[in-house]
């Protein structure tokens, strides 16, 4: 058993490498710290490279857009805050739960479309977990509270798709997202003030 993870570590290695720096990344997401979007950005491009080759066509695309975002996060967490200020924790308001929920929808059931013209085993689930995964993301880099449970939701669905490709680190990988996530949203959530005090 030793000797086949060992095999697998040696046979993997830029797996390896993209699941340890994306374990990095989100745990210094959930700290709040600014480090975070570089080491994302790296993550994301071994990412590509390796989707692109199990033909997870979706989540190649997705962390392409993950690159831009982290760029994008990157510059928000520094001056999206009032007058140009570090950004805080917030909680989405109910219209913007809305429009990313009919978003995620419609992204859904286009990914999953155009993925099934592709040789994709599992389109529309590919599909789902792209579009939550954007909207996750877009709610990470404006520090919105309730990127960690989409990320909750959606690394779980990760998880037993990429054990039925074979992808068993990235696997490990999201289920270990799956419980930074829970820790993510706890330890913002203590940095929102209560609206009535």
């Amino acid at each position: 058993m030793l000797d086949d993870c060992l095999q697998y570590l040696a046979q993997n290695k830029l797996e390896v490498l993209a699941v340890v720096l994306s374990i990095a990344g989100v745990w210094l997401t959930a700290k709040e710290k600014i480090i975070n979007w570089p080491i994302n950005i790296v993550a994301s491009i071994l990412s590509v490279y390796l989707f692109y080759l199990t033909a997870l066509y979706g989540d190649a695309i997705l962390n392409g857009f993950f690159v831009i975002m982290c760029v994008y996060g990157w510059y928000e967490w520094l001056h999206g805050g009032k007058e140009n200020s570090e950004l805080s924790v917030s909680i989405s308001s109910p219209r913007v739960l809305g429009v990313l929920l009919l978003l995620t929808i419609a992204g859904s059931l286009l990914f999953g479309k155009m993925l099934n013209y592709t040789n994709s085993t599992v389109p529309y689930w590919d599909g789902i977990t792209t579009a939550l995964s954007l909207a996750a993301t877009w709610m990470a880099t404006k520090k919105l509270i309730e990127n960690w449970l989409v990320w909750i939701f959606t690394d779980m669905l990760y998880v037993a798709m990429y054990y039925i490709k074979h992808l068993y680190a990235y696997s490990i990988l999201y289920f270990i997202f799956t419980l930074l996530a829970v820790y993510g949203y706890y330890a913002w959530k203590k940095q929102i003030k209560p609206l009535y005090a």
